[in-house]
């Protein structure tokens, strides 16, 4: 639990050291078109987390008694959000997004404009309002509505594929950065280098701490929600070197610590010694199904709906802000810091 408090902030402040800025040659942006392609748009919400440890038996030291194998399993869900909720959520945030990059002077598209890209030649197009539980293990991914963008593939399970750069290192990949393995650059260069969108953002619920000790095992978990592995990128242009995929000129702002978000959970910890079984249907289990059987849930983390749309909602507008203020330093000819 002290790591937790360790990670603790002022609620809804993203500190200035919980940033990491990577920039090439930002004070180039002012001679990029203003124009916006948002090739991505996700936000992950956990809405689910499982933990599974096993002790196993054996004969005791000394005697010929044997113990048998020990089980702990700990599954926690959120309480209190919808799908709905989440959607319109997301929704919201988009269109504050773009009305501000438009309240600069700037254009903005997505896929939905430019649905026959030569990059998208051999990729399907898929349109929001679009929610998907199988990027990242229990969590929902959201797409806004209004919003269109390209995959690779998706797969018989539900899950998007993109090239292959994009799948190296797993479904966190999402959050690494993309300026040059998401194909950002040639993008831009088929739009006459305008500036090109990518935005990944992980809003985490729980946490969950298996251990084992003298022949016992724990699981402790409970709630702890946080805005972690947020990304939003701009490139624009692509040098024109034989097989190069580097921009002319790219912003990225990562965060680089996670930031507590206060106010919706408070304190809910549970602790596990021996598997239970509750089943619980929360609303949004359809999303969680293997075989047609809901995952589940051993505890629930409760809130209400509006202070978690709120808080969350605030704490990625945030994000989001900083991410337009470095490409508005960027538009005006300054070195982005």
């Amino acid at each position: 639990m002290l790591t937790i408090i360790s990670l603790s902030v002022t609620a809804q402040e993203i500190p200035t050291k919980n940033l990491s800025v990577l920039q090439m040659k930002s004070k180039d942006f002012e001679k990029a078109p203003k124009k916006v392609f948002i090739k991505n748009f996700k936000i992950y919400y956990q809405m689910i987390a499982e933990a599974e440890k096993t002790i196993r038996g054996g004969r005791q030291l000394g005697g010929g008694s044997y113990t048998g194998d020990a089980t702990a399993r700990l599954a926690v869900g959120v309480e209190g959000v919808t799908p709905e909720d989440l959607q319109n959520l997301t929704n919201g945030l988009y269109n504050a997004y773009v009305n501000k990059l438009k309240g600069m002077g700037m254009e903005v598209y997505s896929s939905k404009d430019y649905p026959s890209l030569d990059f998208f030649a051999e990729d399907e197009l898929l349109n929001g309002p679009r929610i998907n539980q199988e990027q990242i293990k229990g969590s929902l991914m959201v797409v806004p509505a209004d919003f269109s963008y390209h995959v690779r593939r998706v797969n018989k399970k539900g899950k998007e594929k993109g090239g292959f750069m994009s799948n190296v290192g797993g479904s966190y990949t999402e959050f690494a950065s993309s300026i040059y393995h998401k194909g950002l650059p040639r993008v831009s260069d088929e739009l006459e280098d305008m500036i090109v969108v990518d935005v990944a953002i992980n809003v985490p619920s729980i946490y969950l701490d298996p251990k084992s000790r003298l022949g016992t095992v724990k699981i402790k978990g409970g709630a702890y929600l946080r805005l972690e592995n947020a990304r939003v990128t701009y490139a624009s242009g692509k040098l024109k070197q034989p097989g190069a995929t580097t921009p002319k000129r790219a912003i990225e702002l990562t965060l680089s610590k996670p930031v507590l978000i206060e106010g919706v959970f408070g304190d809910q910890n549970f602790k596990t010694q021996a598997t239970k079984q509750v089943t619980t249907v929360p609303p949004y289990a359809a999303f969680f199904t293997v075989e047609n059987v809901s995952v589940q849930l051993s505890n629930t983390i409760k809130c209400e709906a509006s202070v978690y749309t709120k808080e969350v909602g605030d704490i990625v507008t945030e994000f989001l802000d900083n991410s337009i203020a470095k490409l508005d330093a960027g538009l005006s000819g300054q070195k982005v810091k």
